[in-house]
């Protein structure tokens, strides 16, 4: 589970004297095995939220509680261990290096965790089959589509077979079957883990794989019905 408890964010604006409030008192609690989904205005403060959650950005105040672990009261080394570990991150713009190729971008979380080449292949080759791009393992980044790129970035999310996964507009790039086949499969797996995905999403599809939905309005998150 997750528990957020009075969570603010802000940024401080190009005059570096005045602050955007982005995420503003945000208290909320994600149980196990649930599927999240957070939609909003661009700018509302979603991919923020993500951000402040996993600790990618420190938060100005609050409680973020994964699991128990107060990952918004450790140092930043024990926050990158701890994501490492538990957490599978997939991030709007993908991320991956470009002077590597699909299969190494991929293989990047196993290597931080020194696995040895074997692990790599059992836990990498599967999940390229799966989402149906195993030819284009040796491929760069350049050489990629938009929903290539999007699967790769998915796979290295979920290498390290982690419980909690958070996603940025995780099916952006990607047809509506493909984006059906993926909400359906990540829903599976959630439930197998009795982990917590929160998705940030605008893709309509995700509607029918979702089992709590909240919209991020002015930097608040508000539970919606239905």
């Amino acid at each position: 589970m997750i528990d957020v408890i009075d969570l603010n964010k802000s940024f401080y604006l190009h005059d570096k004297k005045n602050k955007l409030v982005v995420n503003n008192n945000i208290n909320v609690h994600f149980k196990q095995g649930a599927l999240i989904w957070i939609f909003g205005n661009s700018g509302s403060g979603k991919s923020t939220f993500l951000n402040s959650v996993t600790g990618v950005h420190n938060i100005d105040s609050g409680i973020v509680k994964i699991d128990g672990f107060p990952i918004s009261d450790v140092v930043d080394n024990e926050k990158s261990i701890y994501r490492l570990n538990n957490c599978g991150l997939v991030f709007q713009f993908f991320e991956l290096i470009k002077s590597l190729n699909a299969y190494a971008n991929a293989s990047i979380p196993l290597q931080l965790l020194k696995k040895n080449k074997r692990d790599i292949e059992m836990a990498l080759n599967p999940l390229f089959e799966v989402f149906d791009i195993e030819h284009i393992k040796q491929k760069k980044p350049k050489e990629l589509s938009g929903g290539e790129k999007q699967r790769v970035a998915i796979i290295r999310a979920l290498c390290t077979s982690p419980r909690f996964l958070f996603a940025d507009e995780i099916t952006a790039s990607l047809d509506m079957d493909m984006s059906s086949f993926m909400y359906g499969y990540l829903r599976k797996y959630i439930k197998r883990k009795n982990g917590v995905g929160v998705f940030v999403s605008h893709d309509p599809v995700i509607k029918n794989y979702i089992d709590e939905i909240y919209e991020m309005k002015e930097g608040k998150l508000i539970r919606c019905d239905g």
